[in-house]
């Protein structure tokens, strides 16, 4: 079983603006559970194109892992440069809007390029704005262990 490790580290201005390190808990309180990704197509929509000799385009990035989110998603704008296909169509809802109709996608999220997650149906968001390509949601962490360690400012996340 892959388990992926991470502390995190930011970096806050003081009130007389110097740059100063914050410690891993406070940044994970700031910043939320951010782990590094690499987002491309899904593993079995991306067979035949290999098949073919076509290269797949990926992509780095930042994802959160988000316990509020129902169903993972993609940076819309991403999908599109990456030339994902459209595979249907869904309904996001959030705190902020109500059902908002949106693109599903069929990505692969990598994890630190050590956890690989396949995600036939990742709903097409604005995360840009935000610093993310991705979101993973419970439909992912339903099959995962997910540890949130707030005293040390670490995540573990295991498939």
């Amino acid at each position: 079983m892959p388990i992926f490790n991470v502390q995190l580290l930011a970096q806050g201005k003081t009130p007389d603006g110097k740059t100063v390190n914050l410690s891993p808990s406070l940044a994970l309180h700031q910043r939320g559970p951010i782990v590094p990704v690499s987002v491309c197509l899904e593993v079995n929509m991306a067979k035949p194109l290999l098949a073919q000799g076509k290269a797949i385009m990926g992509a780095p990035g930042n994802a959160l892992i988000d316990t509020g989110a129902t169903i993972s998603a993609i940076d819309e704008d991403l999908a599109r440069e990456l030339k994902i296909p459209v595979v249907d169509q869904g309904k996001m809802a959030s705190a902020s809007h109500e059902s908002t109709p949106c693109n599903l996608y069929p990505i692969q999220i990598t994890i630190g390029g050590v956890l690989v997650l396949q995600v036939p149906r990742a709903m097409g968001a604005k995360l840009k704005p935000m610093g993310l390509v991705a979101i993973i949601g419970r439909d992912i962490l339903q099959k995962a262990t997910l540890f949130y360690n707030g005293a040390a400012g670490t995540i573990s996340l295991s498939i």
